[in-house]
């Protein structure tokens, strides 16, 4: 069972981290490197020109992205299952203590 306890937490802060993290194409920008030349105006160096390769990265990003959810997510409910099995087996366990 330590080893299903493990694996849950693991898999559980890998949620957590790429839920926080969320999709590359969703990410907010900082504009913290950007150049103010004005308070009203500046150099966004953010804005770029978007082609087919760039699209291309990122569909592959989300795609990495969503695979990485969707992995921790199975690993989670795996955890799960193995911790209802092992307390299923205490339960049983108990039981026959108890009928003795």
């Amino acid at each position: 069972m330590y080893f299903a306890d493990n694996h849950f937490t693991l898999k559980t802060a890998t949620l957590q981290l790429l839920k926080k993290a969320g999709r590359p194409s969703e990410r907010l920008v900082s504009h913290d490197n950007c150049k103010f030349t004005k308070p009203t105006e500046h150099e966004c160096v953010h804005v770029k020109e978007i082609t087919e390769a760039s699209g291309t990265e990122e569909a592959e990003a989300d795609a990495e992205y969503d695979n990485a959810v969707n992995e921790a997510i199975r690993g989670v409910q795996d955890a799960v299952m193995v911790i209802n099995e092992h307390l299923e087996e205490v339960r049983y366990e108990i039981e026959a203590l108890e009928a003795e």
